[in-house]
């Protein structure tokens, strides 16, 4: 069975990402009057938007990972010293 024969395709081929080296987005039956440019700048933002950023974004989950086990440890703390003192 082929699908899609009536759709358009924006294929986005440097998204910037150590990861990804392309995209492919279908885009939806409803939009396929837009111009192209516009097309490609969606696709081109909705790609950044999904993809793993740079190394400072991994970074700035495993601080905010740190952190969020850091006040789990707090509160367990704040408990056993209530129960048991």
């Amino acid at each position: 069975m082929i699908k899609g024969v009536n759709k358009r395709v924006v294929e986005i081929t440097s998204t910037d990402n150590e990861y990804f080296e392309r995209a492919v987005l279908y885009v939806r039956s409803d939009k396929l009057d837009l111009p192209s440019a516009k097309l490609e700048e969606e696709a081109r933002e909705y790609v950044g938007r999904i993809a793993p950023k740079r190394e400072s974004d991994a970074v700035s989950l495993i601080l905010k990972l740190s952190l969020a086990a850091a006040s789990i440890l707090a509160v367990t703390l704040v408990i056993y010293l209530i129960i048991f003192l």
